[in-house]
């Protein structure tokens, strides 16, 4: 990998925690470039064949503005998203930054989960030269308990989130493969109640589902029960 160029030139990158380096060195193939400039923008990674690869680890709605850009101006963008489906908990000791315990989460994240980052960017859903990429992962993440945390968090703070493992991965390009995400069994019109039944989650999580794809344009609302509303596919 030492062949690919850090295009780098003096700047100052933000901080970032190891999760988001790891991610871009398991996509990097040999003749990507790493953090290269593309329309006076740093790109993540920019693929040999000129696909665009941005990584966002959390506040999807953040890099709206810089993809929608650049997909205008015809390049196709790939914003890969991890979703830690395991977790492992790495507690270091506040005064020596030894490790004192590992232990595995009860948290579990899964394809749907991309949608609790969906809301706030929606205009990715199937627009013309994005693609989004959802990564399930296994991360580890490490505390410390110094006292500098929130008190929700009893004082811990992440010192670090870093990739243990890729576990599998979904593109999301087409109208037709966002809309995929309901189950073809499923009958029409959707409320969010059928639809967390079906895949197996909550009801609050099918209802960012629905909402992100009707925000998107692929569904519209067919009717309204009281306050629940129900869904088709848009024409």
């Amino acid at each position: 990998m030492e062949s690919m160029a850090a295009e780098r030139s003096g700047i100052n990158l933000y901080s970032e925690y190891s999760l988001h380096a790891q991610l871009k060195r398991h996509l990097a193939v040999p003749g990507d470039r790493l953090e290269a400039f593309v329309e006076g923008r740093v790109i993540d990674l920019v693929r040999a064949e000129g696909e665009l690869v941005e990584v966002q680890t959390s506040h999807l709605g953040q890099i709206v503005p810089k993809v929608l850009a650049l997909a205008g101006a015809g390049h196709r963008v790939r914003v890969v998203h991890p979703v830690a489906a395991e977790r492992e908990i790495r507690r270091l000791d506040p005064k020596t930054q030894e490790l004192v315990s590992v232990r595995k989460s009860p948290k579990r994240g899964d394809l749907y989960s991309l949608f609790d980052e969906l809301v706030k960017a929606t205009l990715l859903i199937a627009s013309r030269n994005v693609t989004v990429e959802v990564l399930l992962v296994r991360t580890a993440e490490v505390k410390t308990r110094d006292g500098s945390g929130s008190w929700r968090k009893r004082g811990d703070r992440t010192v670090d989130r870093e990739l243990i493992e890729v576990l599998s991965s979904r593109s999301l390009r087409t109208r037709g493969q966002w809309l995929a995400l309901i189950p073809k069994g499923l009958p029409s019109p959707w409320t969010s109640a059928a639809l967390g039944e079906a895949l197996g989650i909550s009801t609050d999580r099918a209802r960012k589902i629905l909402y992100c794809l009707a925000r998107a344009g692929l569904l519209v609302e067919a009717a309204k029960d009281g306050r629940r509303k129900s869904y088709v596919a848009s024409r």
